[in-house]
């Protein structure tokens, strides 16, 4: 597995490619995301969050292919606490990818990537991802769950 930093054209052409798989597995939880007339995902917030200078995109590669990626919120970032030091706004890797240890090690990669406070939110009935990150997140030390609006918000500390 190989976590790279979103920086040129390659990895951000990459990351818009997969961010539909990532909308459409989403919907399974969520009506926020819908098809439109022309059959494209809407709302997408990936050029939002690609030009925002606070924020770092990470693409996961296994064996050379693109597998998912993860999208981590800094400073003013939309819906990060004012609490929090980052959020972990996207985590995705794709079908074939899963159940293989990728999400897991991206995952550290990407925590271990910045020092801080984080929080991360997982969609009410989002039970494979609830699931993943009760697994992924108590090695790396205590971590609370609360209620969140839809949601479930997960808040950690990380020392990078």
């Amino acid at each position: 597995m190989e976590l790279i930093r979103v920086s040129g054209d390659r990895e951000r052409d990459a990351l818009r490619r997969l961010y539909p798989l990532y909308l459409h597995d989403l919907s399974q939880w969520s009506s926020h995301y819908r098809l439109d007339e022309d059959g494209r995902w809407q709302p997408s917030y990936v050029d939002d969050f690609l030009g925002r200078d606070q924020c770092a995109a990470f693409l996961i590669r296994e064996d050379g292919a693109a597998a998912g990626f993860a999208w981590v919120g800094g400073g003013d970032f939309p819906r990060k606490r004012p609490d929090r030091d980052w959020r972990l706004a996207e985590f995705f890797v794709a079908a074939p990818f899963r159940r293989r240890g990728i999400g897991r090690a991206a995952a550290d990669g990407v925590l271990d990537s910045f020092s801080g406070s984080w929080q991360l939110e997982v969609i009410d009935g989002n039970e494979p991802a609830l699931s993943f990150w009760r697994q992924v997140l108590p090695p790396r030390g205590p971590y609370e769950e609360e209620p969140g609006d839809g949601d479930l918000v997960f808040t950690f500390r990380s020392v990078g």
